[in-house]
C-alpha cells in the first residue's frame, strides 16, 4: 500500500485529488495538510511513502517543504497550476510534476513511477537484509576459551551491513589472536572488504604466530591488490600468550587500545605498528610485546564509539571512555562492557548512530 499525504491550501483541490486516487487499489490517503508547516509535521509523524505537494501556499512554499523533508524521505509529486517551477522541483528530488487540473492518465503514470521506485527500494532492502544476515554468520558465534583471560565483545552496524571487523583465532600452544578493524565507508562495499580481510587473515595468521608485524606486511600487500585508492582499513591485531602471560600486538592506524594496570594512574596506549592497511603495498610495520599482570584490563574500540555524538554535537571521546573503564576495572569483562554501553546509550539518547560501533574488553584473571 502506498501511504499518501495530500498537501494543498485549497480544500476543493485536495478533495478532487483524493477522489481520483480512490481508483488506485494500492494508494491510501493517510492525511491532508493545508500548509507547509502542517505538511512537515504530518510527514514526520506518519512517514508516508508519497506526498502530493502544492507549491504556492501560505507560509512555507512547496519547494521549501520538499527540501526540508526528513528521513525516511517520501517520494514527492508536485501538483500545481504553475509550470515555471519544474526545474526547481526536480532540484529538490521530485519524482514527477503535475499541472492542475490534473489529468487522470498523467496521474496514473506518476503513481506508476512511484510504485516502481518503491518496489525497487523494497528489493534493495531485502538484498541488504540478506547480506547482513550472511555477514552476521561470518563473525565469531562463540568466544574461544583461553586460559587466564576473560573477554567480551559488542558490535553494532550503523546500517544493516557492518564495516567493523572483529575476530578471535585460536593459535597453537594455547595462544589466542584477537583482531579488530574498521573499514572505511559503510554498507555493502565496506562489508565486502571486511569479508576479504577476514578470509586472508584467517588463512595467514596460524603460520605467523606471534610474528604479528610480518603478518601485517603480508595482509597489507594482499589487501592493496584488491582495494581502490579511496579505501583502507584501520586494524589492530594482538596475540595473547597464556604461558608467559603477554600480549604481542601491531597497530595499523587504528584508535590505540587502552591498557589499564594496577597502580598506574594513566592507561597505556597501544600505538606501535604502522600505517593503515590497503594504501601502500610496501608499508612496514613494527610490533611490541607487553608482559601482563593479574587484573590488567584492555579495551579496544572503533571510532564509532569514541566519535559518537549527543544532541549537542559533543563527542563521547577517548577521555570519557578512559574514565569510565578506570572506574570499573574491578568488574569482570562483561560488567565493564555493560557499563560502557549503558553510558554510551545515555550520552547518545535521542540520536541515531552515524557509524558502526564495536568495543572489546579483556581482563587478565588472577
Amino acid at each position: 500500500m502506498i501511504r499518501t499525504l495530500l498537501v494543498d491550501d485549497e480544500q476543493p483541490a485536495r478533495e478532487r485529488l483524493r477522489q481520483m486516487l480512490a481508483s488506485f487499489e494500492d494508494v491510501q490517503v493517510v492525511a491532508e495538510a493545508v500548509d507547509g508547516e502542517e505538511a512537515l509535521e504530518k510527514s514526520a509523524a506518519l512517514s508516508p511513502d508519497l506526498v502530493f505537494l502544492d507549491i504556492q501556499m501560505p507560509g512555507r512554499n512547496g519547494l521549501d517543504v520538499a527540501a526540508s523533508l526528513t528521513a525516511p524521505r517520501p517520494h514527492v509529486i508536485f501538483c500545481t497550476a504553475f509550470d515555471q517551477y519544474a526545474v526547481e522541483a526536480f532540484d529538490v528530488h521530485a519524482i514527477d510534476y503535475l499541472l492542475k487540473p490534473v489529468n487522470r492518465g498523467r496521474l496514473a503514470k506518476a503513481v506508476s513511477r512511484v510504485r516502481e521506485s518503491l518496489n525497487h527500494m523494497a528489493m534493495m532492502d531485502r538484498d541488504l537484509q540478506s547480506a547482513g544476515e550472511v555477514q552476521a554468520r561470518l563473525f565469531p558465534q562463540t568466544l574461544p576459551p583461553v586460559t587466564g583471560l576473560d573477554y567480551r565483545v559488542f558490535s553494532r552496524p550503523a546500517r544493516t551491513v557492518n564495516g567493523d571487523y572483529y575476530d578471535f583465532l585460536p593459535l597453537k600452544d594455547g595462544k589466542l589472536a584477537i583482531a579488530l578493524g574498521d573499514v572505511s565507508g559503510k554498507g555493502i562495499p565496506a562489508g565486502l572488504l571486511m569479508a576479504s580481510l577476514q578470509g586472508r587473515l584467517q588463512s595467514h595468521a596460524p603460520a605467523r604466530g606471534e610474528s604479528v608485524a610480518a603478518l601485517l606486511r603480508d595482509l597489507n600487500r594482499l589487501m592493496c591488490a584488491s582495494m581502490d585508492s579511496r579505501s583502507y582499513v584501520t586494524f589492530f591485531y594482538v596475540v595473547y600468550n597464556s604461558m608467559k602471560p603477554s600480549l604481542t600486538y601491531v597497530n595499523a592506524g587504528h584508535n590505540p587500545p587502552l591498557m589499564f594496570r594496577a597502580g598506574v594512574k594513566e592507561p597505556v596506549r597501544l600505538s606501535t605498528g604502522g600505517m593503515v592497511v590497503g594504501l601502500f603495498p610496501e608499508a612496514e610495520y613494527s610490533q611490541e610485546t607487553i608482559e601482563l599482570e593479574p587484573s590488567d584490563v584492555l579495551i579496544c574500540y572503533t571510532d564509532g564509539i569514541s566519535e559518537a555524538v549527543n544532541l549537542d554535537g559533543e563527542e563521547f571521546g577517548e577521555e570519557r571512555l578512559s574514565r569510565l573503564v578506570a572506574r570499573n576495572c574491578e568488574r569482570n569483562a562483561s560488567g565493564i562492557l555493560e557499563e560502557l554501553l549503558n553510558e554510551l546509550s545515555t550520552f547518545c539518547e535521542g540520536t541515531t548512530p552515524q557509524d558502526d560501533q564495536t568495543a572489546l574488553v579483556a581482563k587478565v584473571l588472577k
